[in-house]
């Protein structure tokens, strides 16, 4: 303890602490059982692992930086025992006070198999660095005296120093640095690959993969990668800062340590607020997925900012395409569950469901389109209709889509579009996130949607996740509808339960 701090100061700071956290418990829009810091802001997620029996999360936090009136990015840390409820635990690393991090530290993975759990990291203006831990909690940190091992280059290379992801495969390290190509004719998203036989002196070997720009745009990065494997494929799992903070991914094959992307997806579209994705390896053999949701207001005056996703269980299907869902863990948290069985839908018609509503619930709903053009579910709504988030199928359209036009009545509430017309002069928001989406024939739609105040995630046929932030106004915002248009629609069944907070 700083002998300079009086009993009467750790009072007084106590009292502020009490205060913020009742201040920041009646902000009706923070989440309730996701996964959150006890305050400030954070964004990517870094360096999760699995150890020793606990599920750890680490994520860019922030701090005041003594020497100047700014703040400088921590690595904070939090862990989990049931990927439900989460303890927080001191900062991992943070700037050192001898001034050999400055600029605080930036994204990173852990080195997945590696035999000592092992952090690679970028500290600006320095290069990657490696830190270790000795403890079963892995609370204690100590980046290595050889920092940095993958040092700035001194004159441009054909690779960046930016972004590093790590595995440990055969007695050797990889590593991937991520970023984006700018040399004629290699525009686009790119990452280039390091070998290390001891962590410490790297190799660098060339570019990891070849973009082409077949599925991506020229202004993509290849920020936060995440490599690993995911059924017989490869996934290079990757955050994209144009045109819109995109997560997204390729899958393909990985040979001669070379990855050879054969399919693309998103998981994120103009409108959505996921970004910053990273993985881990559970002792089930599941790859468990995280990722930063951004907020949609000015977060300054509110004193927090973003949300974790809940887990996700990443997976390949028989025809090698991804399945998402959550993960089964969540199931702990229902309370008051309500049924509703097979219910016909007449065309353009809207049925309220007057024993489901609530800012904080999760929904099964199965419906069966029919003749429908659109159709969906409505929730947060007000009783006057003022207020509503309409999550709708289009049969022409084939896309799902999020349409928050009627969402909130907060101006400030703002879903950027951002993408490169926008540099012309084009609109730079949205009123709605679309996600292409071919329900197979004779498919029904299968949503599985969490609503946690604010924030929403809306799965669909355990093939795609919409990630969404939503701040209603009205304090009687909280009904859910079923719709048809266009036609009739079946509902085949709906289940919907009250979740129980985690987090005040």
């Amino acid at each position: 303890m700083d002998p300079a701090i009086t009993i009467d100061d750790l009072h007084k700071h106590i009292g502020n602490a009490r205060e913020l956290r009742e201040y920041l418990s009646a902000d009706p829009h923070r989440p309730r059982y996701h996964l959150l810091p006890p305050d400030g802001f954070f964004n990517d997620a870094n360096c999760t692992i699995f150890w020793n029996g606990r599920y750890h999360v680490f994520y860019l936090g922030r701090m005041p930086n003594p020497n100047a009136d700014e703040w400088l990015p921590v690595l904070d840390h939090s862990s989990s025992c049931d990927l439900v409820h989460w303890i927080h635990h001191p900062p991992a690393i943070k700037p050192a006070t001898d001034g050999s991090m400055p600029r605080g530290i930036y994204s990173g993975d852990a080195i997945e198999n590696a035999p000592l759990p092992t952090f690679i990291y970028h500290v600006p203006n320095q290069g990657t660095c490696i830190a270790t831990s000795d403890d079963d909690d892995l609370i204690h940190w100590n980046p290595s005296p050889a920092n940095p091992v993958i040092p700035m280059p001194d004159e441009p290379q054909e690779y960046h120093v930016f972004d590093p992801c790590a595995w440990y495969e055969n007695g050797t390290y990889y590593a991937l640095i991520g970023n984006k190509n700018s040399r004629p004719g290699y525009e686009g998203d790119a990452t280039s690959l390091f070998r290390s036989d001891d962590c410490i002196q790297w190799e660098y070997l060339g570019p990891f993969y070849t973009s082409s720009r077949r599925w991506t745009d020229e202004v993509e990065d290849c920020a936060c990668p995440d490599f690993f494997p995911l059924g017989d494929k490869y996934m290079l799992l990757m955050h994209g800062h144009r045109p819109y903070g995109m997560a997204h991914y390729y899958l393909g094959r990985y040979e001669d340590e070379q990855f050879y992307p054969e399919t693309y997806g998103r998981m994120n579209w103009q409108g959505g607020q996921l970004s910053g994705p990273e993985t881990l390896l559970d002792d089930k053999g599941r790859r468990i997925f995280f990722g930063w949701i951004r907020e949609a207001r000015p977060w300054e005056k509110y004193g927090w900012a973003s949300v974790m996703t809940l887990p996700r269980i990443l997976s390949l299907r028989e025809d090698e395409s991804l399945c998402i869902e959550p993960v089964p863990e969540l199931e702990k948290l229902r309370t008051q569950h309500h049924h509703r069985d097979k219910t016909r839908l007449e065309a353009d018609t809207e049925i309220d469901l007057e024993d489901v509503n609530g800012d904080c619930l999760e929904i099964l709903v199965e419906i069966d389109p029919s003749g429908a053009t659109e159709f969906g579910v409505k929730v947060r709504c007000s009783p006057d209709g003022e207020e509503e988030t309409t999550i709708l199928y289009s049969t022409s359209d084939e896309f799902l889509k999020i349409d928050l036009t009627k969402s909130t009545l907060d101006d400030e509430v703002k879903y950027p579009r951002l993408t490169p017309q926008d540099e012309d002069g084009g609109d730079r928001y949205t009123t709605s996130q679309e996600a292409p989406f071919k329900l197979i024939s004779e498919e029904p739609l299968k949503l599985h949607i969490f609503l946690d105040r604010s924030v929403m995630e809306v799965f669909a046929n355990s093939r795609l996740c919409l990630t969404q932030r939503i701040y209603p106004t009205r304090a009687d915002s909280l009904g859910v509808s079923i719709f048809a248009r266009g036609g009739e629609a079946t509902l085949v069944s709906l289940d919907a339960w009250t979740m129980t907070p985690t987090v005040g």
